[in-house]
């Protein structure tokens, strides 16, 4: 993305791009999988069948430019609460804003809902950061290998304003 161009189009996904998506997915997970010293994690192992089956259980968007899939979302809705995941933006146009868009897309996509819940590996600190100014709080830990523990970030809904979870997560 550079300034000339268009800003990203945000849409639904169909299963049609599961396999763009997959290499899109594996490229991006690398990075988190390097961070976090742990490679056998869930973006990198899933199978393009089990990705066509999420399509069935989440809601999937996709950003482009043009033709070009440059990032995506998944959300489902379990009662009250969004549980996003697989938030990913090609390496080559992080930290244009690109996360924050798909981020408010797939809220949006879920207004009906009291909180959003997700998690990301306690070293992804670009992706901790991301959270925290989108108004997620850390609400526990999780040590799922003796290499890799997850942080879960939980931001809630009272009316039509988004307030954070927490004033004062549960550890530091």
């Amino acid at each position: 993305m550079n300034l000339d161009s268009p800003r990203p189009r945000i849409s639904l996904a169909t299963v049609a791009i599961a396999a763009d998506l997959l290499e899109l997915q594996k490229l991006c997970f690398q990075e988190e999988a390097e961070e976090n010293h742990e490679f056998n994690i869930p973006p990198l192992t899933q199978t393009v069948e089990e990705l066509r089956e999420d399509f069935r259980t989440h809601t999937v968007l996709a950003a482009w430019q043009g033709q070009w899939l440059l990032g995506s979302v998944r959300g489902r809705r379990e009662g009250p609460v969004c549980h996003i995941s697989r938030l990913m933006v090609h390496p080559d146009h992080r930290g244009k804003g690109l996360g924050s868009l798909l981020m408010a897309a797939i809220e949006d996509a879920f207004r009906g809902v009291n909180s959003y819940e997700l998690f990301t590996g306690e070293r992804s600190l670009r992706n901790l950061r991301l959270y925290a100014g989108l108004g997620y709080v850390p609400v526990r830990r999780e040590q799922v290998t003796q290499r890799l523990t997850l942080v879960h970030l939980q931001k809630r809904r009272a009316g039509k304003e988004l307030v954070a979870g927490l004033s004062t997560p549960p550890f530091d």
